[in-house]
C-alpha cells in the first residue's frame, strides 16, 4: 500500500516511473535443488544482482527507490545500481539492518540485545524471526551478509527512516547520521475534503494482526471490567483463543477490505492500538487520524511522535492493563471530550501527513541523493 501510494504521487507530478516486484512466494515453486541454492544466495544474489542490471540499462533511471529486497533480490541489488551510476535510496520499514530478526521482537517482547552487544547467532535457538529453523537461518545469513557489507552505507546514497524514534536506533546500529532522512508514511486524504461522518456507533475499534506482539491480551483483559462495545478486524494466530474469552460485549469481524475497514474507524469513537512492539509508522493510527477519529495507543515506538497525549489521542503505558482501562473509560465517559481529540487529530493529520507535504520531503531526499551520486562519480573522474 505504501509502495503503491508513492508511486502514484509521483505520476501524478509528472514523473515516470517503473515499478519492479519480486515475491518471496515464488520460493514454492521451485524445486528443492533451487531452493537450496536459492539459500545460499540470499545475502548477495548474482540473479538478483543481473535482473536490475539490465532493467536500470534499458529505462535508464537517475534513481532507484528500494523499499524491501528480501528475500528474492538481496542487497546485490544497490551493486547494480552503483555500476550504472544510478542514485539509491532505502526506505527502512523495519529494523532489519540492525535486528536480525527485524523488529526488535523476541518471543513476544521487545528485545535489543544484538543492537547492544552485535551477538546476532542468538536469534538461531531465541526463534527471532519464525518458529522455523531454516527460516531463522536464512535472516541470519542475509543479516550477516549486509552487516559484512557495513550496513550498505557505500552502497546507498539516502536512507529513509519513518519516524525520530527509528532514527535513533539506526545512527546506534552504525548507519551514518548524515545519511539518514526523516519522511514519514502519508495516506490521500479519505476525506477529500469533506468533514468526518457523523458517528453511527459508539464502539471501541481494534484492527491488525491477532497476535499476542499487537497487544491482543493486554486489550481483552482490560475490557472484561468496561461495558462499552469493542469491534475487532483482523485474522492471526490468536483467534480463536481471543473469541473463546470474549464477552458479549465483543465482536470480531475478521479479515475485511481496506474500504470497509475505513467504514468501521469512521463509525467508530476511537481506535485501541495496543501493540507491544516499536512497529514501524502504523497507517492504521495514520487512517484513524485522517478520518477524524482520536487513537488510543500503546506508548511504545514512535506512537508519542504521531499522537499528542491529551490533545489528539491518549497514550497508555504498554502492557499496563489498568493504564489501558482508565484511558479507555477517560473516552468513553467523555464523548464530546472524544470527538474534540478526533477533530484535532485530523487537523494533524492534515498539517503534517498529507500527500503533498510527503511528496516535498520526497524530493528532497532525492535531490540529496542525486548530489550525493554526483560528488561519488566527480570523485571517481578525478582519480
Amino acid at each position: 500500500m505504501v509502495v503503491n501510494a508513492e508511486v502514484n504521487l509521483l505520476k501524478a507530478h509528472g514523473h515516470e516511473v517503473r515499478l519492479y516486484e519480486r515475491t518471496n512466494s515464488e520460493l514454492q515453486q521451485c524445486h528443492l535443488l533451487e531452493k537450496a541454492r536459492f539459500a545460499f544466495l540470499v545475502g548477495w544474489s548474482k540473479d538478483g544482482y543481473s535482473a536490475v542490471k539490465d532493467i536500470l540499462s534499458d529505462f535508464r533511471p537517475d534513481l532507484m527507490h528500494v523499499h524491501n529486497y528480501k528475500f528474492m533480490l538481496s542487497p546485490s541489488i544497490f551493486a547494480a545500481a552503483r555500476e550504472n551510476e544510478v542514485a539509491t535510496v532505502l526506505t527502512l520499514h523495519n529494523y532489519r539492518l540492525i535486528c536480525p530478526g527485524g523488529l526488535f521482537l523476541c518471543r513476544g517482547s521487545v528485545c535489543e540485545d544484538c543492537l547492544k552487544d552485535g551477538f546476532a547467532y542468538r536469534m538461531l535457538w531465541r526463534k527471532c524471526y519464525s518458529d522455523s529453523l531454516p527460516k531463522n537461518i536464512l535472516q541470519l545469513r542475509l543479516f550477516l551478509a549486509t552487516r559484512k557489507r557495513e550496513l550498505l552505507k557505500s552502497y546507498v546514497d539516502r536512507y529513509i527512516v519513518l519516524s525520530h524514534f527509528a532514527r535513533e536506533k539506526f545512527i546506534r546500529g552504525g548507519i551514518p547520521e548524515g545519511q539518514i532522512s526523516y519522511k514519514p508514511n502519508f495516506i490521500a486524504d479519505p476525506l477529500q475534503g469533506v468533514s468526518a461522518a457523523d458517528q453511527t456507533e459508539r464502539k471501541a475499534l481494534y484492527v491488525g494482526r491477532l497476535s499476542r506482539e499487537k497487544g491482543l491480551p493486554t486489550l481483552m483483559n482490560a475490557w472484561k471490567n468496561i461495558d462499552y462495545p469493542l469491534s475487532i478486524i483482523g485474522d492471526g494466530d490468536m483467534g480463536s483463543s481471543l473469541r473463546d474469552q470474549a464477552r458479549n460485549n465483543i465482536q470480531f469481524q475478521g479479515y475485511l477490505s481496506r474500504q470497509d475497514c475505513l467504514s468501521a474507524i469512521s463509525k467508530s469513537s476511537f481506535l485501541v492500538f495496543p501493540s507491544e512492539c516499536y512497529e514501524g509508522f502504523p497507517l492504521s493510527i495514520l487512517e484513524t487520524m485522517a478520518l477524524g477519529r482520536p487513537v488510543l495507543a500503546s506508548d511504545l515506538g514512535a506512537r508519542s511522535e504521531l499522537i499528542e497525549d491529551g490533545k489528539t489521542g491518549l497514550l497508555y503505558k504498554a502492557g499496563c492493563v489498568e493504564d489501558l482501562r482508565r484511558k479507555a473509560q477517560m473516552l468513553i465517559e467523555n464523548p464530546a471530550w472524544c470527538d474534540e481529540l478526533g477533530r484535532m487529530a485530523r487537523q494533524r493529520y492534515l498539517d503534517l501527513y498529507g500527500d503533498e507535504q510527503n511528496y516535498s520531503m520526497l524530493m528532497n531526499i532525492y535531490q540529496e541523493a542525486l548530489q550525493r551520486r554526483r560528488n561519488r562519480t566527480d570523485k571517481r573522474a578525478v582519480q
